[in-house]
């Protein structure tokens, strides 16, 4: 057991926690299609980012948390 690698359980909760986060989701990936022609370099969907990334960390969190020792 010692000679084993440890596991990082995040990805598999993450995409557990991925269905109650479908509104933020589409609403990154919309903002993304939107400035993917953008040239100026000044458009972003930083915002739209964060508020995706926070749910996935709302939802993961407790249950990552839950299985560390």
């Amino acid at each position: 057991m010692a000679d084993e690698e440890p596991v990082n359980p995040r990805p598999e909760i993450e995409e557990a926690c991925r269905p109650q986060c479908v509104k933020p989701m589409l609403e990154y990936e919309k903002c993304a299609t939107r400035i993917a022609d953008d040239q100026t370099g000044e458009a972003h969907c930083t915002g739209q980012y964060f508020d995706m990334l926070e749910c996935l960390d709302r939802c993961v969190a407790p249950k990552l948390f839950a299985k560390l020792k």
